[in-house]
C-alpha cells in the first residue's frame, strides 16, 4: 500500500526503512558534534507534515528510537576509555563517574556562554553581528535566490521547506546567543539548509525560461525548434547560475584560506623557548588546547608538566592559586593568565612577565612563594 512517506521518498517501496536509516545516521552525527541536534525541530515537524497519523506507527517510531539510540552508542567510548588502564595521557574532564559524563557529554562547561534569557528582545542587538557573517557567504542574488526558493518549496512542498526552514532559524538563534569567541562556524547548518533552497530557485526559474522560450518561438518554429530553444534557454539559466557559486568560491576562497596559518605553532614554539626543564604551565582553552597538540600529538617536550583550567578541578588544585602552591618551590611555575585572573595573579604572587608572540599572551613567571 503507498503511504505518505513513500510520496516523500520518490516512491521508495520501504520508506519506513529509510526512515531507520535516517535515524541511525542522525545518532552517529550527534556523536560527532551536538551541533547536529538543531536538525531535531526541523525533523520533527517534517515527520507529521508528511504522516500526520504518525503517531499511530508505534513500531515504526520505537524502531527510529532504538537506531538513534544506536548512533548514539559512540559516546560508550568515553567511559568504556575512561574506564580502561591505563590512564589517558590527556585525561580530559576525567569522566570516569556519571556526573563527570554527563558533564563533558553535554558540554557543560560552556552553558554559562548561551543567554536565551531574552531572544526575541535582543534580535537588535544581535542581528547585525549575524547578517554579516552570512551576507559573505552568498554573493551578488544568493540570498534572494534562496528566499524564492523557499517561497517556491512552501507553496509546492510544505514538508521539505518546514524542514529546511527550522534548521536555518534553529541554527541562526542558537548561533546568536551562543557567547564564543569564534561564532562564526556555527552558521554552517543554515547554509548547507539554505544551499538547496537555491537550487530549487534555479530550477523554477530554469523551467519558466524554458517555457517562456518555447511560447515566444511558437509563431516561427516547429516543435522540434521550439524543444530546442526551450532546452537553450533552460540550459543558459543554469550556466548562469553556476556563476554563483563559481565567483562565491574565487572572492571567498583567500580570506577563508588558514592552510598557511602556523601562528599557533609559532605561539607554542615561543613559548618552550622560555621554558626551563621540568616547568609547570598552568593554562586556559584557548591556549591549552595547541599547546595539547603539540605534547600529545607531536610529543614535544615531555618533561613539561601543562595543567589546563578543566584539571585544575580534576586533580584535586580546585583553583588556580592552589596550582600554583603545589610546584612553587618544586619545579618552575608558569601561567598563561586568563584575562579574568590576571590583575589578582599579580597581586597575589611575585611575578615576572616573560614575553612570547606578538598578540598572543605573555606568560607570567610565578617567582616565589606569596608573603604569609
Amino acid at each position: 500500500m503507498s503511504t505518505p512517506w513513500a510520496a516523500e521518498w520518490g516512491g521508495a517501496r520501504r520508506a519506513g526503512g529509510w526512515l531507520l536509516a535516517a535515524a541511525l545516521v542522525f545518532g552517529i552525527a550527534l556523536g560527532n558534534h551536538p551541533l547536529v541536534g538543531l536538525m531535531a525541530f526541523g525533523i520533527a515537524v517534517w515527520l507529521f507534515v508528511v504522516d500526520p497519523a504518525l503517531w499511530r506507527r508505534w513500531k515504526l517510531i520505537l524502531g527510529c528510537v532504538s537506531f538513534l539510540l544506536m548512533g548514539l552508542a559512540t559516546y560508550l567510548y568515553i567511559p568504556i576509555r575512561a574506564l580502561t588502564p591505563p590512564e589517558p595521557p590527556l585525561f580530559y574532564a576525567r569522566p570516569d563517574t556519571l556526573d563527570r559524563i554527563r558533564y563533558l557529554i553535554f558540554a557543560e562547561q560552556f552553558h554559562s556562554l548561551f543567554d536565551f534569557s531574552n531572544v526575541i528582545g535582543s534580535i537588535g542587538d544581535k542581528w547585525p553581528d549575524a547578517s554579516v557573517v552570512l551576507g559573505r557567504q552568498y554573493l551578488g542574488p544568493g540570498w534572494v535566490l534562496a528566499a524564492v526558493g523557499a517561497a517556491t518549496l512552501a507553496v509546492r512542498h510544505l514538508g521539505a521547506f518546514v524542514f529546511l526552514g527550522l534548521i536555518v532559524v534553529a541554527d541562526i538563534v542558537y548561533s546568536m546567543n551562543f557567547n564564543d569567541g569564534d561564532i562564526d562556524r556555527y552558521y554552517v547548518p543554515a547554509l548547507v539548509a539554505t544551499a538547496p533552497m537555491i537550487g530549487v530557485a534555479v530550477a523554477m526559474i530554469g523551467g519558466a525560461a524554458a517555457r517562456a522560450a518555447a511560447q515566444t518561438s511558437r509563431r516561427f518554429a516547429g516543435i522540434a525548434g521550439r524543444r530546442r530553444l526551450a532546452s537553450t534557454a533552460a540550459l543558459v539559466t543554469l550556466t548562469l547560475a553556476l556563476a554563483l557559486p563559481l565567483v562565491t568560491l574565487v572572492v571567498n576562497y583567500q580570506p577563508a584560506d588558514q592552510s598557511d596559518n602556523r601562528v599557533a605553532d609559532q605561539w607554542v614554539s615561543s613559548v618552550y623557548a622560555e621554558l626551563p626543564q621540568r616547568a609547570v604551565l598552568i593554562s586556559w582553552w584557548s591556549y591549552s588546547t595547541p599547546l595539547w597538540y603539540h605534547r600529545w600529538v607531536l610529543g614535544e617536550r615531555p618533561d613539561v608538566t601543562i595543567i589546563d583550567e578543566r584539571n585544575i578541578l580534576d586533580d584535586g588544585y580546585v583553583t588556580i592559586d592552589g596550582a600554583i602552591r603545589r610546584f612553587l618551590g618544586k619545579r618552575p611555575v608558569y601561567v598563561v593568565p586568563p584575562d579574568w585572573n590576571r590583575d589578582r595573579i599579580v597581586a597575589t604572587f611575585s611575578t615576572e612577565w616573560v614575553e612570547t608572540r606578538p598578540l598572543f599572551s605573555s606568560l607570567l613567571h610565578i617567582r616565589e612563594q606569596p608573603p604569609s
